[in-house]
């Protein structure tokens, strides 16, 4: 066309720089060029490994650092409100509570738990639901030692009757539940001490009204009749069918308290059922993640329960720690081993009275041992040394020694059924010989005699039917403690 140049090949009109879309990628080539040249290195080309690791490890770096500062924030917070908490919970009931053993840091702690029967805190129409009426006072209707323990990360409940006969400093022979009557938490603290000889370092007190309002709060629990038959305790307000329901608080009340329709064991028995429901209830996933009702609980919690002023806060929850986790596995839930000792007939009164190997148990607690004998278990389970048969054989050749080792035997309880000397002499050494049917007596015997017998299990069936104790000249009798 006349008056226009022809545009050669390749070149670009300059009207159409102003009027033309640069093509697809222009822009983005032009950029891969520009990281190219900064990175001094062709398009396209491999990347530096050095500089662009580095490059990548600043920014890793940088991303841990926000979200690390982010957290520790989050944490500083949760702490500060979370020791508040804490604080108010151990510290609103606070009362002074004498014979306690100071515990040591570090060191195992044994709370006292106890379970008031004061109606304080229930309404006329919660006294009239849970089935009983006002009443001046309070009793002890449940008592438990709890051992919680650092070294074995795990806790162990013994549950003590309430009927069982003990020595109370300064008022006699009487069951222990007089002692809080008599003297309130601090005599009862001191019978524990004196009767069990395992220390105290800190006492706990929950009534009726925190019990049922905690259970509601919960959303009820399940918990099961497993006897066959169908449990009426008109006293308790229990009416319950045979199987597994779930029970709001006032059934659940009634569940716990009922006592005549068994024995105060069958009692002990349902307490822990109901204390391993409510341990797996609030360790459920909802309930741990749900904030507002484990607050609202602990609210009730702390409302409702005593405890004495030497709780510090960071003592609590370096406890709550150690436990681990709150689920019924990681709790050992004992009886303390004991059995009806029918009427007396001196005062007419019925008691329960301890079996020979009650010390046994509370020695290990007091010594934190790792493993406990298997005495107090649960739905009438272990062993006991009353009536277990014993041969007591003397390898030290020190004239009398067998006998003198069965004489202090038999104050456990265990039937000593022949003694005589050894084969042959065992000098320091003693031993004691098990038949593989009897391996949990001969595990629950040496733990009274401690380290100084050697278990061995007999082969066959040599000695079947009993132990067989051949005792060395390193030897020490055991027998219980004077009272």
């Amino acid at each position: 066309m006349a008056g226009v140049a022809a545009v050669p090949p390749g070149a670009v009109n300059v009207s159409d720089r102003k009027t033309t879309a640069a093509p697809a990628g222009r822009w983005e080539n032009l950029e891969a060029l520009g990281r190219a040249v900064r990175a001094n290195r062709p398009p396209g080309g491999p990347p530096p490994q050095g500089r662009a690791t580095r490059g990548r490890g600043r920014r890793v770096r940088r991303a841990l650092v926000i979200v690390l500062a982010v957290l520790l924030v989050v944490a500083l917070v949760g702490l500060f409100f979370g020791w508040r908490f804490v604080n108010h919970v151990v510290g609103k009931n606070a009362q002074s509570v004498e014979n306690l053993t100071p515990a040591r840091a570090g060191s195992p702690t044994n709370f006292l738990l106890v379970g008031s029967d004061t109606r304080a805190g229930l309404s006329d129409q919660e006294l009239h639901r849970v089935g009983t009426e006002a009443v001046a006072g309070q009793r002890t209707d449940t008592i438990i030692l709890v051992h919680v323990s650092p070294r074995n990360k795990k806790a162990v409940m013994v549950s003590v009757p309430r009927d069982l006969k003990v020595n109370i400093p300064g008022h006699g022979t009487d069951k222990i539940n007089a002692a809080y009557a008599f003297g309130g938490p601090a005599l009862l603290v001191k019978t524990i001490e004196q009767n069990f000889g395992v220390p105290v370092n800190h006492y706990a007190e929950v009534d009726f009204a925190g019990f049922l309002k905690v259970v509601d709060a919960l959303g009820g629990v399940r918990l099961c009749n497993s006897t066959g038959h169908r449990l009426d305790d008109r006293f308790a307000n229990l009416h319950m069918a045979p199987g597994c329901q779930d029970m709001n608080g006032v059934q659940a009340l009634a569940f716990v308290r009922a006592r005549h329709i068994d024995s105060d064991f069958g009692r002990i028995g349902r307490q822990q059922q109901f204390l391993r429901a409510v341990m797996d209830k609030v360790a459920s996933k909802g309930n741990l993640v749900n904030l507002p009702k484990l607050v609202r609980i602990a609210n009730i919690v702390s409302d409702h329960m005593k405890t004495d002023d030497t709780l510090t806060t960071t003592e609590a929850i370096s406890l709550a720690r150690r436990i681990g986790r709150l689920d019924s596995g990681s709790v050992d839930m004992r009886l303390y081993p004991s059995a009806s000792a029918g009427i007396d007939p001196s005062n007419g009164v019925s008691y329960v009275k301890p079996l020979p190997e009650a010390p046994v148990l509370m020695k290990a607690l007091a010594g934190d041992a790792r493993e406990l004998p298997p005495v107090g278990l649960p739905a009438g389970k272990g062993v006991t040394l009353a009536g277990t048969r014993l041969v007591v054989l003397n390898g030290s050749g020190v004239q009398g020694a067998a006998l003198r080792a069965a004489e202090g035997l038999r104050q456990y309880g265990l039937q000593v059924v022949q003694t005589g000397n050894a084969q042959s002499p065992t000098g320091e050494a003693s031993t004691l010989t098990y038949p593989p049917a009897m391996a949990q007596q001969a595990r629950l015997l040496s733990f009274l005699l401690g380290r100084q017998v050697k278990l061995v299990q007999s082969s066959g069936q040599a000695g079947a039917g009993a132990l067989t104790l051949t005792v060395g000249s390193s030897y020490q009798v055991v027998a219980p403690s004077a009272g």
